[in-house]
């Protein structure tokens, strides 16, 4: 029987990043709140970058876990992320003879795996040495058998889950109220990093052919990519739409955003699931994201949100006035209705439930 789990986490919020790894989290709460296991997180809170600070940082959580993982008893150690949070997870399992989980979350084998030939050789070997693997898209599943030679029988697709106690239709006008937000804007808004792979620059590239005066763009997210934010600074100089950046806020705080919003707008270059535009589905606010990895499997074009290829400026500022346009109204709301149908098949609940599941089947 699984009663106790460590948890390894690169990233997970904290103070002064409240919401770095904030999906982490999510699972955890939802093993609390569902479950009777217990899940103890070992993590690095530190979103900042350098060197020596990535070697400071990744030595402390590699310290951490090991001394967690013979101090206490624990029935299965979980890492999020093949490498190097993985590899910190192998050798805990060396050590206590625990099974290791690894959740992999697209970044990890997508990019990082492939910055050297070196790289993907330890990501392959800690992936095989798993006792099981977690992908959390199809997309992923299938590079980690075809790319990676994971055995296919321990590879188990198990998305991100959606917390339906936060994320949850509400009043456009109360959370207004609540943000300080004006009613008389119509809100396009966006979550998450500002990073190249986000594709910002076309949603901002495409406010150009918004057709409505009344619109107002909110970027939502950290300027993680110091030179890509000048960049995208420049390009709201050239802009006459009114464009708004703002710092991140805390997690139950993005649930009020995304009801304040008119449309919400995912445009990522690459994306290995895309929990923010399900969150945003969730809210039952009308969504635009890029055909792009997992995100496919829920943003169904005009049946459960609105699809764009990636790059596509020109298709972004399309839906906008499609969405915007009143005589598409019914549509809209069909769509968007639908969305809530898709979100409440992708709830933490339900996800928290298959993950336990893999503990039983390797413990």
């Amino acid at each position: 029987m699984v009663q106790r789990v460590l948890v390894i986490s690169n990233m997970y919020p904290g103070k002064e990043n409240v919401s770095f790894g904030s999906f982490i989290r999510v699972h955890v709460d939802a093993f609390k709140r569902y479950t009777d296991v217990e899940q103890f997180v070992v993590a690095n809170t530190d979103q900042r970058k350098g060197k020596v600070r990535l070697i400071c940082k990744y030595t402390s959580l590699l310290i951490r876990s090991i001394w967690s993982s013979i101090s206490k008893r624990f029935d299965v150690i979980h890492a999020h992320y093949a490498f190097p949070t993985g590899f910190i997870g192998l050798m805990c399992h060396w050590i206590t003879r625990k099974p290791l989980v690894i959740t992999v979350h697209g970044g990890d084998i997508n990019n990082l795996a492939k910055k050297n030939r070196l790289l993907f050789k330890v990501t392959a070997f800690v992936l095989r040495r798993a006792a099981a693997v977690i992908a959390v898209s199809t997309d992923i599943r299938n590079k980690l058998v075809t790319e990676f030679n994971v055995d296919e029988n321990r590879v188990h697709i198990i998305n991100m889950g959606v917390n339906r106690e936060i994320f949850r239709p509400m009043g456009k006008s109360e959370t207004r109220q609540k943000l300080g937000l004006n009613n008389d804007k119509r809100i396009i808004l966006f979550v998450g990093n500002i990073i190249p792979r986000k594709g910002v620059l076309y949603l901002l590239e495409a406010m150009r052919n918004v057709d409505a005066a009344d619109v107002q763009c909110i970027v939502l997210g950290a300027p993680v990519d110091t030179g890509y934010m000048n960049r995208l600074t420049e390009i709201t100089g050239s802009l006459d739409a009114d464009v708004r950046f703002m710092e991140p806020v805390p997690y139950e705080e993005v649930a009020l955003w995304m009801n304040a919003a008119d449309i919400f707008v995912l445009p990522s270059l690459e994306e290995p699931f895309g929990l923010v535009a399900l969150e945003a589905l969730a809210c039952g606010t009308p969504t635009i994201a890029t055909s792009v990895g997992g995100l496919r499997e829920f943003v169904r074009d005009s049946e459960t949100g609105y699809s764009v290829p990636p790059r596509d400026s020109a298709a972004i500022a399309e839906k906008i006035n499609h969405i915007l346009d009143p005589d598409n109204r019914e549509e809209v709301e069909v769509v968007r209705e639908r969305g809530l149908g898709v979100a409440d098949s992708f709830s933490t609940e339900k996800q928290v439930r298959r993950i336990l599941e893999v503990y039983r089947k390797v413990s």
